[in-house]
């Protein structure tokens, strides 16, 4: 297909998207070249989205909702791999299949580090329309079958959860009439027993709602909606209620903050559960006598909070263990009631706020786990989370810790 030089417009709109379009971005310095991905894809069933450069692609691409992206690698500033890396970093862009473009002499390491990146396929110019549109097709049906897949996957994992939760309830409401007056006086053993037997059942109560939430979280049915919030104040009330269960291991539990509000964009009943994630970690792993420190702190457009605790620390070869599912490390297996979830959902929470989450440990001197939010937000619109799990990245972070 050969498209005339006169016909190439100097400057692109990017229409609205119609109810059924796919709409696929293409990031190329050359006019040339996007103005023939243009030709190929003109009918009502496509929408084709321009950018000149990699800074312009990305804005595109956490705005719009992209089925697929055509990506050049020698551009000026951003590279193609820049932009890939970046794309496979941002939750709301890692799951869009992105096809490389590059010159025909390229050589085959580039092309192995591409595809090694996150991008699904890759294509030499000069361009053969054929071959784009099968190679475009492709993709998009992959990612249409494997959310699909994923859609399935929770359906059956939601339905699987309501059947094991059901007969749960009934168990808690018989244990809970064991403990009225009309049952008769326990005795100490009969009492010791009920309890073990609650706290068995709060456990799987427990892993099945973190295994319900991953699966949503996973599949992108999972949903934060920013507001402005107070950070400082949310952490504050967060280690008020872990303060009677430090108090009684002699744990001694602080909050450090700027003394006055800390305003970000954030979903607070999200990030609420992220710090008790954290925070339930901490004292569950900090030994008699021991400290937990919260910290939260300013940091230009972005804000942190780090939970520091005084525990044993973190194997450096077991630190590799972090935010998989259901993995924990030797210090995780020797404590009781760990899910091996907990974190994981942490990630992806933090990550739908546009934020990174990465922890620090070392054998003997305790561990401390962070997260940095934009104080903005991701968006204005409300963020579905989910995606394929991503490597912890950072500039003064290392992967590793625990996962309960």
């Amino acid at each position: 297909m050969a498209v005339s030089p006169s016909d190439w417009p100097t400057q692109r709109s990017h229409p609205a998207p119609g109810p059924r379009e796919t709409t696929i971005l293409v990031v190329d310095d050359k006019e040339e070249n996007r103005a023939l991905i243009q030709a190929m894809f003109d009918g009502p069933e496509y929408r084709v989205l321009e950018a000149a450069d990699g800074t312009t692609g990305l804005a595109l691409a956490q705005r719009e909702r992209l089925d697929c992206v055509l990506l050049d690698l020698n551009m000026p500033g951003l590279t193609g791999f820049e932009v890939l890396e970046r794309l496979e970093a941002d939750p709301r862009t890692r799951e869009v299949p992105v096809i490389i473009l590059t010159a025909s002499d390229e050589r085959l390491e580039t092309m192995e580090r591409a595809l090694r990146g996150g991008a699904v396929d890759y294509l030499t110019k000069p361009i053969s329309p054929m071959r784009v549109a099968i190679r475009v097709r492709g993709a998009i049906e992959r990612r249409r079958l494997l959310q699909e897949v994923q859609d399935l996957r929770a359906s059956f994992t939601s339905m699987l959860v309501h059947d094991l939760r059901s007969p749960l309830t009934v168990i808690t409401a018989y244990l809970d009439m064991l403990h009225q007056p009309a049952v008769g006086p326990l005795s100490e053993a009969q009492q010791r027993y009920l309890g073990k037997m609650e706290q068995a059942v709060s456990q799987m109560l427990r892993l099945i709602g973190e295994i319900l939430d991953l699966s949503k979280l996973e599949a992108g049915k999972l949903s934060v909606s920013p507001e402005p919030m107070d950070l400082a104040g949310t952490v504050t009330e967060a280690a008020e209620r872990f303060k009677p269960g430090a108090s009684r291991r002699r744990v001694t539990l602080e909050v450090r903050s700027p003394g006055t509000p800390v305003r970000v964009s954030a979903d607070p009943s999200r990030l609420d559960q992220v710090l008790m994630n954290l925070l339930s970690n901490a004292l569950k792993f900090t030994p008699e006598g021991g400290t937990i420190r919260v910290e939260v702190a300013e940091t230009g457009d972005e804000v942190e909070v780090a939970v520091h605790d005084s525990g044993p620390g973190i194997p450096p070869d077991e630190q590799a263990l972090l935010f998989e599912k259901f993995s924990q490390t030797s210090s995780g297996k020797s404590v009781q009631g760990g899910s091996g979830l907990g974190l994981v959902i942490c990630r992806h929470l933090v990550e739908a706020h546009g934020g990174r989450i990465w922890v620090e440990s070392e054998p003997g001197r305790g561990t401390r786990f962070a997260f940095r939010l934009p104080r903005n937000g991701p968006t204005a619109e409300p963020q579905a989370v989910g995606g394929r799990a991503s490597p912890v990245r950072g500039d003064d972070r290392r992967p590793g810790g625990r996962n309960e």
